[in-house]
């Protein structure tokens, strides 16, 4: 009967139905939850003006940890500068928040809890670069569930950082493994080209961008896997490792509220992220972990100079020894960089 008077007052459903939510027989829940809405609220707006320049996400004086602090805007309480970048190119939005404020060498903002630095100064952006402050930076979601922390791109600044870039240096860019692949990277060349005029004759004109793609993966898988594609022989399997890496391209791309304000994703989830990524990961291991076994059960004794980077992970010992899904993925993000 309570309920029902306070309906007969005009009340808003939802105060009706949040004490009835949680159990609650009178209002003095739905006060309390007020209360503590406001002091929320509150915190946060004082939070945010004690900030200073750069936002919420360079509190406590984080943009000060040089002689001079980093200028920037506050943007708004929580979000910070978020609704600003969310309108038109980015890239102009950052030059004008740039040149309204004359932050034109270097500029700190927030993006909800995330700290955000550009500079437009080459000397200075080589500071930043090389500064032990800077060593890490923020990993978005995607990435973390399509293991991507694991590859050297996005893993923390860290000892397994600096083994993975030293794998890399020796073995993937080595000037000999380079020049040892090179007749292959000649042969998906004249492929291309013939493709392409093949194209021409017939069609009278070229759609250059599926030619290069081709040609990137062959080479990548080449000299990463031991392995190219036919496009008509292997037209499935090509088109499921392309629908694989579009698809990873396009949730490590797409805008995530979450990755700014870790909160939300308790509630909202505009792009599926979370459903997406783990019907893509088996996808991945299963198509990785195939080549993998392939290559264990070949037990290749090609040298680590001339043989693809399969044989070379599986051939590390020691600290340099890797877990297979650490090689899962640095294998598929050498896949996904190859067919940007």
């Amino acid at each position: 009967m309570e309920l029902m008077n306070l309906a007969s007052k005009e009340t808003s459903y939802w105060m009706i139905a949040l004490p009835a939510g949680f159990g609650s027989q009178n209002l003095h829940d739905v006060s309390t939850l007020g209360y503590l809405f406001l002091a929320v609220v509150f915190l946060s707006i004082v939070t945010w003006a004690l900030a200073g320049g750069g936002g919420v996400a360079w509190k406590n004086g984080r943009n000060r940890l040089g002689r001079v602090a980093i200028p920037g805007p506050r943007g708004i309480p929580v979000f910070g500068s978020l609704f600003t970048l969310s309108r038109g190119l980015a890239h102009r939005t950052l030059a004008a928040m740039a040149w309204s404020r004359a932050n034109t060498e270097i500029m700190a903002f927030s993006l909800g809890s995330t700290p955000v630095i550009v500079a437009s100064e080459p000397n200075i952006a080589r500071e930043i670069l090389m500064s032990p402050h800077f060593a890490d930076r923020p990993v978005k979601q995607s990435a973390k569930s399509l293991m991507f922390s694991r590859a050297i791109g996005f893993a923390p600044n860290g000892t397994y950082w600096r083994m993975l870039r030293r794998i890399a240096s020796t073995h993937l860019f080595a000037p000999r493994r380079i020049l040892a692949h090179e007749a292959g990277r000649q042969l998906d060349c004249a492929e291309m080209v013939k493709a392409v005029s093949v194209e021409q004759n017939g069609a009278g004109s070229v759609v250059l961008r599926k030619h290069l793609q081709l040609a990137a993966l062959n080479n990548i898988m080449g000299s990463v896997f031991g392995r190219r594609y036919d496009p008509l022989a292997q037209k499935e399997d090509l088109d499921e490792l392309t629908s694989m890496v579009r698809e990873g391209f396009e949730l490590l791309g797409a805008f995530n509220w979450s990755d700014y304000l870790p909160w939300l994703g308790y509630f909202y989830d505009s792009i599926r992220l979370n459903q997406r990524c783990s019907d893509l990961v088996p996808r991945i291991r299963t198509l990785v972990k195939k080549i993998i076994d392939e290559h264990r059960v070949s037990n290749s004794e090609k040298k680590r100079d001339i043989g693809d980077f399969v044989d070379v992970l599986l051939s590390l010992d020691g600290d340099e020894k890797l877990q297979e899904d650490d090689m899962i993925a640095v294998l598929w993000v050498r896949i996904r960089m190859k067919l940007k």
